[in-house]
């Protein structure tokens, strides 16, 4: 940016007259008073800001003054001395929500790019109707490397699957069945464990995730059916904001790269696009990890994609922050996030932040994006009608630096920050860890593989934008990939929540994702990786990866309010059942163990599970999950009026969850 000096003329008898205004929280302390002015009121650094822009936040008087078509004189002299449009940052309507955090005080000035964003800003700040200036700072998407086309790869599994689409055998994050061919340090259980969790439930359309990367490809045949869509600008007039909500023809979502103004009409109004120059198709492939369309004969699956009937699969929202080589701004990031509350979605699925460092704790987001931190604010505290939880989910990728904490948003406590593992069931080497990632998820791994012929095959297959001359489909690596399927898995929970009419607060479902996750730590400290031919050191991953690798299967359970038993693959396993029947289970008689032959098969099972002094006795060759069910009598070691008993007890079962691993678990199981 070529920077232009601006020249600042006094504003003397403006400000003396505006010293009459109300006094607020803007007002200099004495021992402020020796501090420079922009230095005051400034909240980050010009670093990677975007030429032509700044925020204010106003005071409420200022605020106030402007809604009633007044603007304060000290504004309208700096915006004239700088060329400046004043406008309200967020669409408004006036809510005690907005008003909350925030949002109607926010405001956007725009200027001429030539002029130094420095200058521009000093000359507000020096206002005393504005509290803060805040840089419109430029992120960065978060991709670890090219997509690569997906062809048809020599499988090694047996491909009987829950699906009939064709590549969802290449999906190892969904169903690691050991595929040899994907990469040969290939684990069992390396994925999200979703299969049998579909045959609970696929996806709900009233569960809504807003995609916040570059633009969606809402036309790809394996996206479109479970694309979210806005009625009221899908059968209204083109060019026109049909609903009101302040954008123009958002039938998808809505391009917030774009420079349009709904309240005057003016700047260039650009629709969602995935084909500019310099596009990755990376939206496109997180989008169909989150809910590619299911069982429909074609491409991939998504892991809430549904079951291909009309009344299943979450749907996507499409919000663009990225396009081409360029990068949205704080104002646009914010933006998105309201948007995202206000059209009703549930989960923000974000792959994008800080470089890893650049931001040391919540109390530096929180000051330093303060803008965007008010919108996250008022996302996650304005849940969608349709969420059985009283709190909508913000989820970011932890970054690709293979740094010690997690980057910025992702590491604010408030958000799920998401590191990858990859088909080996091991952290890879670009992935962020420590302090501020809660979670792990499956991301690629393509150095593990860098000896075969495909080694593209150990990396996320999805879907891409045929435009960009690498077919429909692919692979891609990163948190970013790491991240969407944390989303999916998050929106097929608030599905089946919904499908059993369960309701929770917001700390009750983290707390139930947080707790539905296998033990990465097992591989961590018992197995040994090659990056690229070299030994990778595993101890700093070490109890760093979050709470471990999630699991949609024991996220289904939880919700249930049914118990989940870890048993040891391929071992005699013991297991104490006090947790599940009481204190007094090892007095009480039990009276059957009854397993359908489909959870027989899922698990693997070897000879008959019984019951003694109150453990279970089970041995479960396969990884997999699947319910069993346990009787047992309360009051007495036999049935009143079976056998000789007049008077006896009542015989009761308890369903159980059984989900064999080949981590190593305890006697106790592990009651979640």
């Amino acid at each position: 940016m070529t920077r232009k000096s601006l020249i600042i003329f006094p504003m003397f008898l403006l400000l003396m007259a505006s010293c009459q205004q109300e006094l607020d929280e803007n007002t200099m302390q004495p021992q402020q008073e020796q501090v420079p002015v922009l230095e005051r009121k400034s909240v980050n650094t010009s670093d990677n800001s975007l030429p032509g822009s700044l925020m204010l936040l106003l005071s409420e008087s200022a605020t106030e003054a402007l809604q009633d078509g007044n603007m304060p004189a000290p504004l309208l002299l700096a915006c004239e001395e700088t060329g400046a449009d004043l406008r309200r940052m967020f669409p408004y309507k006036g809510t005690a929500a907005e008003r909350q955090h925030n949002l109607h005080r926010w405001h956007v000035v725009t200027f001429p790019e030539d002029l130094a964003v420095e200058d521009v800003a000093e000359t507000f700040a020096a206002l005393p109707e504005v509290t803060a200036v805040e840089y419109n700072t430029e992120l960065k998407r978060m991709e670890e490397n090219e997509a690569t086309e997906w062809k048809p790869g020599d499988n090694t599994v047996d491909p009987l699957l829950p699906y009939n689409d064709p590549q969802l055998i290449d999906q190892w994050h969904y169903i690691n069945n050991v595929d040899l061919s994907v990469a040969s340090t290939s684990r069992a259980g390396a994925d999200v464990n979703v299969r049998n969790a579909w045959g609970l439930c696929s996806g709900d359309p009233a569960i809504i995730v807003a995609v916040c990367d570059e633009g969606v490809k809402y036309d790809h045949p394996d996206l479109a059916a479970n694309m979210w869509v806005n009625l009221a600008e899908k059968n209204g007039i083109e060019g026109v904001d049909d609903d009101g909500n302040g954008y123009v023809d958002d039938i998808h979502g809505y391009n917030f790269m774009s420079t349009y103004n709904a309240d005057n009409g003016e700047g260039v109004l650009m629709p969602i696009s995935w084909d500019r120059t310099g596009d990755s198709g990376h939206g496109t492939h997180v989008a169909g990890t989150v809910a590619a369309v299911n069982n429909n004969g074609i491409g991939v699956c998504g892991v809430a994609g549904g079951n291909g009937t009309a009344d299943s699969g979450v749907r996507i929202m499409s919000l663009q922050l990225f396009s081409g080589a360029a990068s949205a701004g704080t104002i646009s990031r914010a933006l998105a996030y309201k948007y995202a509350a206000d059209m009703g979605a549930s989960i923000l699925q974000c792959s994008f932040g800080q470089d890893a460092g650049n931001l040391s704790s919540d109390r530096d987001f929180e000051n330093l994006y303060s803008a965007e931190y008010n919108a996250l604010e008022y996302f996650m505290s304005n849940p969608a009608e349709t969420n059985p939880v009283d709190g909508n989910f913000a989820i970011f990728a932890s970054g690709n630096e293979g740094y010690h904490t997690s980057a910025y948003p992702a590491a604010y406590k408030k958000y799920i920050s998401v590191s990858a593992f990859g088909p080996d069931y091991l952290p890879t080497s670009y992935t962020n860890y420590g302090p501020g990632t809660n979670i792990c998820a499956p991301g690629g791994d393509y150095s593990i593989n860098s000896t075969s012929s495909a080694p593209e095959r150990a990396q996320i297959l999805s879907t891409l934008p045929k435009e960009l001359g690498k077919g429909e489909y692919g692979y891609m690596q990163g948190t970013s990939m790491a991240c969407p399927h944390v989303s999916g898995v998050v929106a097929l929970g608030l599905s089946y929540a919904r499908k059993l009419g369960k309701t929770f607060t917001y700390d009750e479902f983290l707390s139930l994702i947080y707790t539905s996750v296998n033990n990465i730590d097992y591989y961590i400290e018992t197995c040994t990786k090659l990056n690229n031919g070299v030994q990778m050191d595993l101890t700093p991953f070490l109890y760093n990866m979050g709470t471990g690798a999630i699991d949609t299967w024991r996220l289904f359970m939880q919700i249930e309010g049914t118990p989940c038993l870890p048993v040891q693959k391929g071992a005699d396993t013991k297991i104490a059942l006090d947790q599940f029947f009481g204190p007094s289970a090892g007095n009480i008689t039990f009276t059957k163990i009854e397993i359908s032959d489909e959870a027989r098969a899922t698990l693997g099972v070897v000879g008959e599970p019984y019951v003694k002094y109150g453990k279970l006795y089970i041995r479960c060759e396969n990884e997999g999950s699947a319910k069993i069910a346990i009787s047992a009598i309360a009051g007495g070691n036999e049935v009143a009026g079976t056998g000789t008993a007049a008077m006896g007890g009542t015989e009761f079962t308890r369903e159980i969850s059984v989900l064999s691993r080949a981590a190593g678990v305890s006697e106790n199981g592990g009651w979640l």
